[in-house]
């Protein structure tokens, strides 16, 4: 809500000095292209530790906080070390998704110790599929505004 009543009030100042809408909605659409750019990036990021991580077996725990962290997040127990999946953990779905009795395979990510489960998989694998498709309509769009923009 914040975020909107700042960007009202940034547009109203930017009416006050002379800056036209075709300008505004120009720095509006090119602020959603970078923050798309960067999500994008995040999820290749992301992608790129899932490559190098390793496969292994694991029991769910438990569903808590790490020591920073303000939300909660899947425990499991991956060879004798208990540690957090990279992602929050899912609040509607959560005793269909986490069974404390079932053997999963998730996969290690030893460097940074976090685990991806399979709903962080699929998470940033739909991630980086809907980035680079934003990407690329974003990208289409702002082309489009340089060809006809005088």
């Amino acid at each position: 809500m914040e975020f909107i009543l700042g960007l009202v009030v940034i547009i109203v100042l930017l009416l006050i000095l002379g800056f036209g809408p075709d300008i505004i909605i120009f720095g509006v659409i090119s602020l959603l292209v970078l923050m798309t750019v960067l999500t994008e990036l995040f999820f290749l990021y992301c992608i790129v530790r899932l490559i190098f991580s390793k496969r292994k077996n694991a029991v769910f725990t438990r569903i808590g906080k790490r020591d920073k962290d303000r939300y909660e997040t899947a425990f499991y127990m991956a060879d004798g070390v208990e540690l957090p999946n990279i992602f929050p953990c899912e609040v509607v779905m959560r005793k269909r998704l986490y069974d404390p009795d079932k053997q999963i395979k998730v996969r290690v990510d030893a460097g940074r110790k976090f685990v991806y489960d399979r709903n962080a998989v699929l998470t940033i694998l739909f991630g980086a599929l809907l980035g680079a498709l934003m990407c690329v309509l974003f990208g289409g769009g702002m082309l489009l505004m340089f060809a006809h923009y005088p």
